[in-house]
């Protein structure tokens, strides 16, 4: 026997619904008696799941518009990468006379790296030592992985050493977002740190004979975790038209990416939404077509409720999160959308429909921190009602499945996580039908 929690919560409906009212002024037109009740029932995880699949790759981090920088943070280890575009090769120098003209012969004297980071995530409120290096080895931005530099269809090129291969320091600096209240109690957050090079430094980094292919960041503190928004390159270069004059050139950055270690490995009996690269959850399900009923609703004990008979008002599946690895614990707000998946056999490539939820979910962090267990709902009402109308016509419930994942993918480096089969918050079926008596003539 199925096991299902039934509620009636609803017994009287309006027009013909058995409620004592009248128009005074008009004759008793017999109105037909219809008991109208609407009924709660939570379908079990094992009554309605057929098959969960957790699958992780969807887009990579060279995705998202920023990069995450950490050291022992729960056991993560994160280092952006980025490449260098070619130096300035010319300069509008202004002349003694008011004559701006174009000098094609700059010596660079140094330069500094300029490190932007958000003062609203992670650590950046405790100091923190950033160390920049140079990579002299090639590296592919959206295959890029701790172990692997390029990792692409058939050229797959791990690094001479694990995390960004065989480098040298470029220079070092101290990022504190407090620095500006040292004098100034009302002064804002610092949200960059200036980090200077040498001469020696920035001939090599313009230099394509030397080998670099770009820099990489590092944190020395254990515990950091940093958000780092955009890094920049500003060279000082001596005219050869004005040797009295300083000028100060940018140059371009390329392909701002991160590297993770570890890399999260699939779940062992819990759902997962999220990531970079992202993770789906995908639930494949067979509605159940009769459903427990009770004396009261329909007359006998141990009798059953044909779900293509009634009205349905509300269907969804419930969710109870976990709490997520202390490493990748979402850091912001997460929006979970949910989807059919078009074409299960071309998992984990299918195309999915339109959302299925009328308004999208948006998680706040804590709920996979310190606030675990509470329950999502996430609405099923048009899909549920289309099964059981084909169902109505075919007299087969067919299985479909169904798709979890962020709305923006990759979001972040965080993921959500939820209860799985097994425990106390698997994962349920809510549904509201209304149910009415047969109606005779009067």
């Amino acid at each position: 026997m199925k096991r299902y929690f039934i509620a009636t919560v609803m017994v009287c409906a309006w027009a013909a619904s058995g409620c004592t009212e009248k128009i005074a002024t008009a004759p008793d037109l017999g109105f037909l008696q219809i008991d109208a009740r609407t009924v709660e029932v939570l379908v079990p995880y094992e009554d309605f799941v057929d098959e969960v699949q957790v699958i992780g790759g969807y887009g990579s981090a060279d995705d998202l518009p920023f990069a995450v920088l950490a050291r022992d943070f729960g056991g993560l280890n994160a280092r952006p990468l980025l490449h260098l575009e070619d130096f300035p090769t010319e300069a509008r120098v202004p002349g003694t006379d008011g004559v701006t003209v174009t000098d094609t012969d700059l010596s660079f004297v140094g330069g500094w790296v300029l490190i932007q980071f958000d003062t609203l995530i992670g650590s950046a409120l405790v100091p923190s030592e950033i160390e920049v290096f140079d990579v002299r080895e090639d590296w592919h931005a959206p295959t890029v992985t701790w172990d692997l530099a390029v990792d692409s269809a058939g050229d797959q090129r791990p690094w001479t050493q694990p995390g960004g291969g065989s480098t040298s320091l470029v220079g070092a600096g101290t990022f504190d977002a407090f620095i500006g209240r040292l004098q100034d109690d009302d002064a804002d957050l610092v949200d960059t740190v200036s980090i200077a090079i040498d001469s020696a430094t920035v001939a090599a980094l313009g230099d394509p004979a030397s080998g670099v292919k770009g820099l990489l960041l590092s944190v020395v503190e254990p515990g950091a975790f940093l958000h780092v928004l955009n890094v920049g390159l500003m060279l000082t270069t001596v005219p050869s038209t004005r040797p009295d004059t300083i000028l100060q050139l940018p140059v371009l950055m390329d392909d701002l990416v991160f590297m993770v270690d570890p890399v999260p490995t699939a779940p062992a009996g819990w759902l997962r939404v999220g990531g970079a690269p992202s993770w789906r959850t995908i639930i494949k399900m067979s509605i159940p077509r009769n459903v427990d009923g009770t004396a009261e609703l329909c007359g006998t004990p141990g009798c059953q409720v044909d779900l293509t008979e009634v009205d349905i008002n509300l269907a969804e599946l419930v969710l109870t999160t976990r709490q997520t690895e202390s490493a990748f614990q979402p850091q912001g707000p997460m929006t979970i959308d949910v989807r059919r998946v078009l074409n299960p056999e071309l998992l984990p490539k299918s195309p999915l429909s339109e959302s299925l939820v009328p308004f999208v979910e948006n998680l706040q962090p804590q709920l996979f921190s310190t606030e675990p267990g509470k329950l999502v709902l996430l609405a099923l009402t048009e899909l549920v009602k289309e099964i059981l109308a084909d169902a109505a016509e075919t007299g087969t419930v067919a299985p479909t499945s169904v798709a979890l994942f962020t709305v923006i993918e990759p979001l972040n480096i965080g993921f959500a996580s939820f209860e799985g089969f097994g425990g106390a918050g698997a994962p349920a079926l809510r549904l509201f039908y209304t149910i009415a008596n047969d109606v005779g003539l009067p």
